[in-house]
């Protein structure tokens, strides 16, 4: 599958070609919008051309440009799961479930967050420690699924299957194509190795649940990762890597596991 990466201030998006429209994985934070626009551009894709937008899970940095993109456009159709429809609404990521950050050293690294967003962006306020994005309500066009999906069900002529691989959020789904071909959102990540990620996000929610979710990707025949943070990797990174991180060294935003 021939997937375009648009780079945005901490995330990447993907835009790939279904048989009659363009579809965009994931919108970045909410001041990417101009950003997102110049990549969509730089691709030959303006908003207007985007038949759907797909949400791997409702944190503030894969749905921030939301409003703004239906607001362009609003053809679109934005395909979410029932649980990402219902966290939506909140306008803020959920902390309710408990989770931290993988460990000390990325805890430490994440007090300086704010300033190294605002360095890529310019921008302060889009990006503050509340964690916040315009809450949307899901409209008559837009898609709603639950459990596993194949995108020919949605409307989409492609022949990838979203998959539930909740662990970084209980909303979390991947795309995975028959190639083996699979974008994960954050259910994995190539970020901050140094630190000791081990292919992890940098908060996950349930860690254990993650290892699962990979363990159901590796079964399903994933080949290759393509992350929302950091570069395309091996499937096999997922295997070699399950279980090098323990839930008694998440760090909780507050300090405490």
């Amino acid at each position: 599958m021939d997937f375009i990466p648009l780079k945005l201030s901490v995330t990447v998006d993907y835009l790939f070609r279904a048989e009659e429209s363009w579809v965009l994985v994931d919108t970045g934070y909410a001041a990417d919008w101009p950003l997102l626009r110049r990549r969509l551009g730089e691709a030959g894709v303006s908003p207007s051309d985007l038949g759907f937008v797909i949400l791997t899970h409702h944190h503030d940095d894969h749905v921030g440009c939301l409003g703004a993109l239906v607001a362009e456009n609003p053809d679109i159709a934005v395909v979410m799961s029932r649980r990402t429809e219902e966290l939506l609404l909140a306008g803020r990521n959920d902390t309710s479930r408990g989770g931290g950050l993988i460990n000390r050293r990325i805890a430490f690294l994440v007090r300086f967050k704010r300033f190294f967003v605002a360095l890529k962006t310019g921008s302060l306020s889009a990006k503050d420690e509340n964690l916040r994005f315009e809450p949307y309500a899901a409209r008559s066009r837009d898609i709603v699924f639950d459990g596993e999906t194949a995108l020919s069900d949605l409307g989409i002529d492609s022949d990838g299957i979203l998959v539930p691989t909740p662990g970084h959020t209980v909303d979390s789904v991947s795309l995975l194509f028959p190639g083996g071909d699979c974008l994960v959102g954050d259910a994995a990540a190539d970020m901050l190795a140094f630190a000791g990620t081990h292919h992890c996000v940098i908060f996950v929610m349930d860690l254990a649940l993650y290892y699962e979710s990979w363990g159901l990707l590796l079964s399903r025949g994933a080949r290759r990762v393509f992350p929302a943070h950091g570069r395309p990797f091996a499937a096999t990174m997922l295997e070699r890597d399950t279980g090098r991180n323990s839930a008694e060294d998440l760090v909780g935003y507050g300090g405490r596991t």
